[in-house]
C-alpha cells in the first residue's frame, strides 16, 4: 500500500489514462477542429441585393445555404431562415422588412421565404430575355475560356431550371414492360438533360474566339466537358506563343530576326550601334545598303562630306582613303581644322 495516498491516487489516475481511457485534451482538440471545419464549410456569403456588390447570384445563395444546412445539420426551418436573414445586407435587408407587409406570411417557413426571395431577385426568364442572353454568348476579348464557359452554363441553367411537366413526362403504354411511370419519367428527364448538354456544347464551341474555335471544331467533339478541356489547352498554347514573340525595336533587344535595308548614309550610325551591341555581348545587327537607282542622265549626285576623310563628293562607304583616327562619325569640316565628334542619338 503506497505511503502517500494522494500520490498513489494520482498514479492510479495516470495509469488509468494510459490504460486506454480517452484523454480529455485530445477529445476537446478533435472536437474544435471538427467544429472549425464545419464553420468554414458552412460560411454563407453576404447578399446585398446590388449587382455591383454581390459576389453570388440569388440562386447560388439558396443552393449554398441548403448545402450548408445538410453539413451543419440545420434540421429545422428556424435555423435555415435565421442563417439566411443574417446573410442579408443593404437593399436585401430592406426587402426582408417588406415581408411583414404580407398578411399570413410566415418568416420562419423556409419554403415561403425562399420562394419570395427568388421572386424578388431571380425572376423567371422570359422568352425575350432568354433570346438576348443567348445572343450575347460570345467569348469577349478579356474573357478566358473558363470564364466564358461559366457564363454559358449559367445562361442554360436559367433557361432550363424549371422544365414544363410535359417535357419530362413519358406518354405511352407501359403495360407489360415492367417499367412504372416514375422510372419512365426519370428516363425522359435524362434524355432531355443530354439534349440540353448537346445544345450547350454547340453554343459554347460556336461562341469561342476564332483562333480557339477553329481548333476545337476540327476535333468534332460532342461532350461539353471534352470541348471545354480542349479549348483550355488550345488557349494555353496560344498564350505561350504570344509570350514568346519578341519585337526587336532597340539596341538592347536580344535577337535580330531579319536583315535591315538601310540608306548609304545610315551605315556609319549602324556601325556605331553594332559596336555598342558588341560591348554588351549582343549579336550585331545585319543590314544591306539600299542602292539608289538614278535616271538615264546619271541620277542624283552626292554633295555632302565623307564621314571618313572629310572630303566632299563621296560617301564613307565609297571612300578610298584610310580610316582617319579610327573613329566612327568623325567629321573634318575643312582641311587643317580640328576634328569634330558628331553625337549619335539612338
Amino acid at each position: 500500500m503506497p505511503r502517500d495516498g494522494r500520490r498513489g491516487g494520482d498514479d492510479d489516475g495516470a495509469a488509468g489514462g494510459a490504460g486506454g481511457a480517452p484523454d480529455p485534451g485530445v477529445a476537446i482538440s478533435t472536437a474544435l477542429i471538427a467544429h472549425d471545419r464545419v464553420r468554414r464549410t458552412t460560411d454563407i456569403p453576404l447578399f446585398y441585393g446590388i449587382k455591383e456588390k454581390d459576389t453570388i447570384t440569388p440562386q447560388q445563395l439558396i443552393d449554398r445555404l441548403e448545402r450548408a444546412a445538410r453539413v451543419a445539420k440545420w434540421d429545422t426551418d428556424d435555423l435555415k431562415t435565421d442563417q439566411f436573414f443574417l446573410s442579408l445586407r443593404d437593399e436585401a435587408l430592406k426587402w426582408s422588412n417588406t415581408l411583414n407587409n404580407i398578411i399570413g406570411f410566415d418568416s420562419n417557413n423556409w419554403e415561403q421565404v425562399k420562394k419570395k426571395f427568388l421572386e424578388a431577385y431571380a425572376p423567371k426568364f422570359s422568352a425575350k430575355t432568354l433570346c438576348i442572353g443567348f445572343q450575347d454568348l460570345r467569348q469577349k476579348g478579356h474573357e478566358d475560356v473558363q470564364t466564358f464557359y461559366n457564363r454559358v452554363s449559367e445562361t442554360f441553367r436559367n433557361a432550363y431550371s424549371n422544365k414544363p411537366d410535359h417535357v419530362t413526362t413519358f406518354v405511352g403504354n407501359l403495360g407489360g414492360t415492367g417499367v412504372n411511370q416514375a422510372t419512365a419519367n426519370n428516363w425522359m428527364g435524362q434524355g432531355v438533360k443530354r439534349m440540353e448538354l448537346l445544345v450547350m456544347n454547340t453554343v459554347f464551341c460556336g461562341g469561342l474566339r476564332e483562333e480557339i474555335r477553329n481548333k476545337v471544331l476540327e476535333e468534332g467533339l460532342t461532350e461539353i466537358e471534352e470541348s471545354v478541356k480542349l479549348a483550355r489547352d488550345v488557349e494555353a498554347i496560344l498564350d505561350k506563343k504570344k509570350d514568346r514573340s519578341v519585337l526587336i525595336t532597340s539596341i538592347g533587344e536580344e535577337e535580330d530576326p531579319e536583315v535591315l535595308e538601310v540608306e548609304e548614309d545610315e551605315v556609319e550610325h549602324l556601325t556605331a550601334v553594332n559596336l555598342i551591341r558588341k560591348r554588351r555581348g549582343l549579336p550585331a545587327l545585319r543590314y544591306r545598303v539600299r542602292r539608289f537607282q538614278g535616271n538615264k542622265s546619271g541620277g542624283r549626285r552626292f554633295t555632302g562630306n565623307c564621314y571618313n576623310c572629310g572630303k566632299q563628293g563621296h560617301r564613307a562607304i565609297h571612300c578610298k582613303g584610310k580610316k582617319a583616327g579610327g573613329r566612327v562619325a568623325e567629321v573634318k569640316e575643312q582641311e587643317g581644322m580640328e576634328p569634330r565628334q558628331e553625337h549619335l542619338n539612338f
